[in-house]
């Protein structure tokens, strides 16, 4: 309950903030907001300005619920995630830094996905093979999600690091999923199936990629 409340304490405080610099016409975020630590950190280097990364294999953060980013950078921190940067990144790092952090990035405009007509399993999973459907838990209101995981938003990310994504849920080199959700999910899909997945909740690539 209390890394909840400080979720929920972030979002206000730095929604607050904002109102702040627009109504002041400051130059720079308050010293102790969100906005602040992220630009102290140098967050910005691999995750962009707003969240939104311009390499294709980073995932661009903004608009996911401050609890999933939350949960992840703990997760880093625990070493139930791997990643060598993540590691570094968040070794100094306290709860309430985190919390912070999920505050910025939920208050972020996302890309928009590319769009389209979405793949079967979006909306209807396949019960030949025990999948539910895509939206059951990354619907893109945020309403009426699975309550037994803090799913990602999708819609918006990197097709690249979607796909990457999915492959190391297949192989287990991702495994911070609670209850293994997204491991048997990710080993009944095919390439054909994650790529259009990918392109139908995420980005157009980037030009140069």
């Amino acid at each position: 309950m209390r890394n909840t409340s400080c979720v929920s304490a972030s979002v206000a405080v730095f929604a607050a903030a904002a109102l702040t610099i627009a109504a002041c016409g400051a130059p720079g975020p308050p010293a102790g907001t969100p906005e602040a630590l992220y630009i102290d950190l140098g967050c910005a280097k691999c995750h962009g300005d707003t969240g939104v990364s311009e390499d294709d294999d980073t995932p661009s953060l903004a608009g996911q619920t401050a609890a999933y980013t939350f949960k992840q950078l703990v997760d880093y921190k625990t070493k139930r995630r791997e990643n060598r940067s993540m590691r570094k990144a968040v070794r100094k790092l306290s709860p309430r830094d985190m919390a912070d952090l999920g505050a910025f990035y939920a208050a972020q405009t996302p890309e928009p996905r590319a769009g389209g007509e979405p793949p079967h399993l979006v909306n209807n999973g396949d019960r030949s093979r025990l999948l539910l459907a895509c939206n059951d838990c990354h619907n893109e209101s945020k309403e009426f999600r699975s309550q037994m995981e803090i799913p990602a938003t999708l819609a918006g990310q990197k097709p690249v690091y979607f796909v990457e994504t999915m492959k190391e849920f297949q192989s287990g080199d991702r495994a911070n999923d609670l209850y293994g959700r997204m491991r048997f999910i990710a080993s009944r899909l095919t390439d054909d199936e994650i790529t259009a997945l990918a392109a139908y909740y995420a980005t157009a690539p980037s030009e140069e990629h």
